[in-house]
């Protein structure tokens, strides 16, 4: 009888899950380990721990899947104590906030995807260590949370997180004309997070329903953003000295100013003045339907400013030299209205 060599079979490895990171595993036995959830000591801890506080992630050990079992969540937590400094208590606070919305990921993930059987997102990056998913629920500050329908579920491309949007009327904007109506110039601030994004981003939205720009800036652009507007609204409050300038109600009496409102919607329209100033006689200020507040204000002023500083003069019907300021309305709406005869 011949020797012959006889090779064992090797049992063949399992596959890894896809909810798997397939990095190492813990154990040369092959069990699956997920991305871990970990909640890492801030800086000022005394002393520092080497490992996580506290580390979560869904574990499958070799002979659970041998024996058809679920996956578990393993827990993994460090031994001892430790001192915090004020700085490391506000971070370890703001730590447990967010490790307490992965967590939430986490749970969720294990209960829709591990055991649900729910298909995860389409995988976008070939050489990624594993598929992209949506990993968490809506954060606190969504405003679909509470939606059946928002739960990630689905592809990883329809879902994103928005907070409310914040509308506000820009004051110091004329009123647009418009075939829907007379409508301010609004700026909207709202933020809004991809699901395969790292971070959200911010929306900006300035105009009307009929004209409107929209840009979006990153949490960079924000900062840097952020960081001039907080410049320039220090300086501005430093050098500024509101109470020396002069009040509308203290120019309207000291001037002499006749304030009136056109009575009719005209485009292209923002404010007209006229007066001879010389001989101190009134000013005449005409300004669009709906000007009030800061609006009303600015508009005055700008044009008694340019009234009293300009040398344009024009000649009257009869005959007298008078100084105006902005442009006057067309002249068929501006007859039509009445106010001429004023």
């Amino acid at each position: 009888m011949s020797a012959t060599t006889v090779l064992p079979l090797r049992q063949a490895e399992p596959e890894c899950p896809s909810w798997c990171a397939r990095e190492a595993h813990a154990e040369a036995m092959g069990s699956h380990l997920s991305a871990p959830v970990r909640l890492n000591a801030p800086g000022g801890t005394s002393p520092d721990p080497e490992v996580p506080l506290l580390s979560v992630q869904i574990g499958l050990g070799y002979e659970e899947e041998v024996r058809g079992e679920r996956p578990r969540a393993w827990l993994s937590t460090v031994d001892g104590t430790g001192e915090l400094d004020p700085g490391a208590l506000e971070s370890f606070t703001v730590g447990l906030e967010d490790f307490a919305l992965r967590l939430r990921g986490l749970r969720h993930r294990y209960e829709t995807v591990v055991l649900g059987g729910v298909p995860e997102a389409v995988d976008l990056y070939p050489e990624a260590t594993h598929p992209l998913e949506l990993v968490a629920p809506c954060p606190p500050w969504c405003q679909y949370r509470n939606q059946e329908e928002h739960c990630p579920t689905g592809l990883l491309v329809e879902q994103f997180h928005a907070p409310e949007t914040e509308v506000m009327e820009l004051e110091l904007r004329p009123v647009i004309h418009t075939k829907y109506g007379r409508e301010a110039e609004t700026l909207e601030l709202g933020m809004t997070h991809n699901g395969h994004a790292p971070l959200p981003h911010i929306d900006l939205t300035l105009g009307t329903t009929a004209k409107w720009h929209y840009v979006q800036l990153t949490f960079e652009e924000a900062d840097r953003l952020r960081t001039r507007l907080s410049e320039l609204l220090a300086q501005g409050r430093e050098y500024a000295r509101p109470e020396g300038v002069a009040s509308l109600r203290e120019l309207v009496d000291y001037c002499g100013v006749r304030i009136v409102e056109h009575q009719r919607e005209v485009e292209g329209f923002h404010g007209h003045a006229v007066g001879d100033t010389r001989n101190g006689g009134p000013v005449w200020v005409t300004v669009p339907r709906g000007t009030v507040g800061p609006r009303l204000e600015e508009t005055v002023k700008d044009l008694l400013a340019e009234i009293h500083e300009t040398q344009a003069e024009v000649t009257a019907q009869d005959g007298e030299e008078v100084r105006q300021a902005g442009a006057p309305p067309e002249i068929s709406s501006w007859s039509s209205s009445g106010q001429a005869a004023a």
